[in-house]
């Protein structure tokens, strides 16, 4: 499953991973199960937040499941391209 990932970061500085898949939201939080060292925060009509707790984390995530880390013009195009598909 191909997943695009955008970094950011909290009001209080957490570190955070959005990500979004051509195969759509619900489909990519099937993809990748909660675990103890994140919290997630996925809804309908959003795209899923994984906040790290523990150092180390989102750089776990995303090597285990191959995430594309983009950079935000990257991101903007790629979910342009996507439209509808990503939710």
């Amino acid at each position: 499953m191909k997943i695009y990932g955008l970094h950011g970061v909290t009001h209080g500085t957490a570190r955070v991973l959005t990500v979004m898949s051509p195969e759509g939201a619900r489909a990519a939080l099937a993809h990748m199960p909660q675990t103890d060292d994140l919290i997630v925060t996925a809804g309908d009509g959003r795209l899923t937040h994984y906040l790290e707790k523990r150092d180390g984390a989102l750089k776990r995530l995303i090597d285990t499941y191959t995430i594309e880390v983009l950079s935000k013009p990257e991101w903007d195009r790629q979910k342009q391209s996507l439209s509808d598909k990503i939710w």
